[in-house]
């Protein structure tokens, strides 16, 4: 009997702290994965070497184009694509203001541009994504009986989306976006095979998380049921299990907050 095919995954913002993770347990599962980088050239292609193989796609996702371009051109690298995994995002600031600031003061640290940008990365480049990823997939993978073959769709939230929590009001709007569509995709699209879910980390001990102030880390340590922050690589084999073993779970969102109250 030959070994099944490795499954063919795009990671969204693999660049980043949560999003290398993400690559380096899909990677290490055997899958066949491409990522995407923005203005972290050399540290995509870093982690490609690191990993022993993966495909580098540069795509600015505050623009609309990309977002769609990069799915189809990680399909086209792979010889198609079963798993499409969103792990970007951003927290804008109005120009001048820095990002301490920005968590310290929200609504005075963010103009239209700030919210827009924001939004555009986190939550508008995630649903073009998935259209894209869906339209492919239907074109690929549908036979005689009109059934499209599906795939798995990983959305990483937060829990800033999710909890009433001390977070700068554009970003915690994005990531409850993901949320909305986390549900609205998994009907719309599950009589396709598509399913699709979404992990909602809790502060973790590196990524964007390590911008937060003191007291703030603090306050969530109190309140978090295993005294501790997340790690990168649990939130990772959380994805991992979602792109590479899901059968029947859709529409659900996960968190990983460590029984934050």
């Amino acid at each position: 009997m030959t070994d099944p095919a490795p499954r063919r995954c795009l990671v969204l913002g693999g660049s980043g702290a949560l999003g290398a993770a993400i690559v380096r347990a899909l990677r290490g599962e055997g899958a066949a994965v491409a990522l995407t980088y923005h203005t972290r050239e050399a540290e995509a292609r870093a982690l490609a070497s690191e990993v022993g193989e993966a495909t580098v796609l540069e795509a600015d996702l505050g623009r609309a184009g990309p977002a769609e371009r990069v799915v189809d051109e990680a399909a086209e690298a792979l010889g198609g694509l079963d798993v499409l995994v969103h792990a970007a995002a951003v927290s804008r600031t109005a120009a001048g203001i820095a990002e301490a600031d920005a968590l310290g003061q929200p609504l005075s640290a963010i103009d239209a541009t700030a919210w827009d940008e924001t939004l555009a990365v986190n939550a508008r480049s995630a649903f073009l994504a998935v259209r894209r990823f869906a339209a492919r997939a239907d074109g690929e993978h549908r036979g005689d009986d009109g059934d499209g073959g599906g795939g798995e769709v990983v959305l990483v939230g937060s829990i800033d989306g999710l909890k009433p929590l001390p977070a700068p009001v554009h970003y915690a709007a994005s990531k409850a976006a993901l949320a909305g569509m986390t549900f609205a995709f998994a009907k719309e699209l599950g009589p396709r095979g598509f399913r699709v879910n979404l992990v909602a980390p809790g502060i973790l001990e590196d990524g964007i998380s390590r911008g937060l102030p003191d007291e703030l880390r603090e306050e969530y340590l109190r309140h978090c049921g295993l005294r501790r922050l997340g790690r990168l690589d649990e939130v990772a084999s959380v994805v991992a299990w979602f792109a590479l073993r899901n059968t029947y779970a859709t529409g659900q969102v996960v968190t990983l907050d460590g029984a934050l109250s």
